[in-house]
């Protein structure tokens, strides 16, 4: 099942011993899941696609109209879905992230109403947290992502602390090495979901070649 916001918040709240948000208020905790899953994003975007209709000739394609872009991995242009090509129109292309362009470069110039098919990766969303009704993180993952969240509020709350006169420093310091580790082991799942994203199925070893086989060099 589909986490969502308030579900997440708990496991976080519990994770910090802090269910009544004695300590933590609800506003530090949904902030702290917003940075969490910024992070997680980047390690494990959520891959999509869409089509846009070109209103012109020219190279040019912009994408204000893609939400939480991260990258364009792949583009195919002239599409028709009712009719795809095969193999299908894959176009060289460049992306600018900053100006929301794609130059599509190559012998072929979209024309006006030409279709582009835009593969790309998305920040993921969570159902509850800044006006979104669904939620795109996977359930396997959301453990990892509720230590990380936690991560950040303690050391959030470590950087609260320092600042009052009258908390003794080892307290500041054992809540900001708690927060450190709680971080490290988030960012070992992220290791792992971005070796896991990179080869899918995984490495399967061959045996040593010696010099009377065939591929021996």
């Amino acid at each position: 099942m589909a986490t969502t916001l308030t579900l997440l918040r708990d496991r976080v709240e519990e994770i910090l011993a802090d269910t009544a948000n004695a300590i933590w208020s609800t506003g530090n905790i949904d902030e702290a899941i917003r940075q969490a899953l910024h992070e997680y994003s980047q390690a494990s975007p959520q891959d999509k696609e869409t089509s846009l209709t070109l209103a012109a000739d020219g190279r040019e394609v912009a994408t204000a109209t893609i939400t939480d872009l991260i990258d364009v991995t792949e583009i195919w242009c002239d599409y028709d879905s009712t009719d795809p090509d095969f193999p299908p129109p894959i176009r060289p292309f460049r992306f600018w992230k900053d100006i929301g362009t794609i130059y599509v470069m190559g012998q072929y110039e979209p024309q006006n109403a030409d279709v582009v098919r835009v593969f790309y990766t998305a920040l993921h969303i969570l159902n509850g947290l800044d006006s979104e009704t669904s939620t795109s993180v996977p359930d396997e993952d959301v453990t990892a992502l509720a230590h990380g969240a936690a991560g950040y509020a303690a050391m959030t709350r470590s950087v609260d602390l320092a600042e009052m006169i009258t908390v003794d420093r080892a307290a500041v310091e054992r809540m900001e090495k708690w927060g450190q580790e709680l971080l490290a082991d988030f960012r070992l799942h992220l290791q792992a979901i971005a070796r896991h994203r990179q080869d899918p199925i995984g490495h399967v070893p061959t045996g040593k070649l010696d010099r009377h086989e065939g591929d021996w060099t």
